[in-house]
């Protein structure tokens, strides 16, 4: 999939300096002796997915959807690009009570209510660890309605989409109460599920930015050793620490699933579905 209108920032210039930290960040990361650390802090390498050209201005969603592929739902009939109080001065405001296209046939609850698309960088090749990082913004008058999930890390065989047994998902998901959980699809399993926090109950507020920082470090194939960690505006607010990732050596991380989407439905009595994303960056 083609990067759109991607900035690369590389903190570390050379290249030997890059892998030696790479790995250096990684055995951090399985050991845990910096894991209250938000991993946007411990990972050197960075790219931005950037809404905005070089002038300034805003990409429209038919310019995002020209540069994804066929990866993407729900984008020309629930998503704009608008201006924002973040720092990078732009969201994607997504609409979850938005109708979507008569013309086809949704194949699933969540593209019936939600967006989504994957994104791929580039620049990344196969890592065993990742980070993603973005801005949320729920309405104050949000309504949690039945649950609904957020974005996350997605990964698995480079040659295999998502849908694929040996793929894994770890996409964040809010309950009924606005309660933050981890939706995750994971190899040998038919269906996705919650995978349990060690820290206890995480919630999310509305009517203001909150930073999101998901990491990821995949498992010994045949053990479950696998860390997944969520901080929420820097404090860590989810951590398992015994997840099976991935059943083989090829598997690894490839990117970010951006899903944004109601776990049901809306009725037509639910209040306001509006939620922002803030630009993706993607560390390794």
């Amino acid at each position: 999939m083609r990067l759109p209108s991607t900035t690369a920032i590389l903190l570390n210039g050379a290249v030997a300096l890059v892998a030696v930290a790479s790995i250096v960040t990684m055995g951090r990361s399985i050991l845990g002796s910096d894991q209250n650390a938000s991993c946007r802090e411990r990972y050197t390498n960075a790219v931005q997915w950037s809404l905005q050209r070089e002038n300034g201005e805003l990409l429209t969603p038919s310019d995002l959807q020209a540069r994804l592929g066929s990866t993407d739902w729900g984008l020309m009939e629930r998503v704009s690009v608008v201006k924002a109080s973040n720092p990078q001065g732009a969201a994607l405001e997504i609409d979850l009570h938005a109708p979507g296209d008569q013309g086809q046939r949704a194949t699933s609850t969540a593209q019936a209510s939600g967006a989504g698309f994957e994104w791929t960088p580039q620049l990344i090749n196969g890592p065993r660890a990742g980070c993603a990082t973005y801005g949320l913004f729920l309405d104050p008058k949000f309504s949690f309605a039945s649950g609904g999930r957020l974005p996350g890390i997605f990964g698995g065989r480079s040659s295999e989409d998502r849908e694929a047994p040996n793929a894994f998902s770890t996409r964040l998901a809010w309950n009924a109460v606005g309660n933050l959980e981890i939706y995750g699809h994971l190899p040998g399993l038919s269906s996705s599920r919650g995978i349990t926090n060690e820290l206890g109950e995480a919630s999310l507020p509305r009517g203001r930015w909150i930073s999101v920082d998901q990491e990821v470090v995949l498992n010994t194939p045949g053990r479950s050793n696998g860390v997944l960690r969520v901080w929420l505006d820097g404090k860590l607010s989810l951590e398992s620490r015994n997840v099976a990732f991935r059943a083989d050596s090829e598997s690894a991380v490839r990117g970010i699933l951006a899903e944004v989407a109601y776990a049901r439905q809306p009725a037509s009595t639910d209040g306001n579905g509006r939620v922002s994303i803030a630009p993706f960056e993607f560390r390794w």
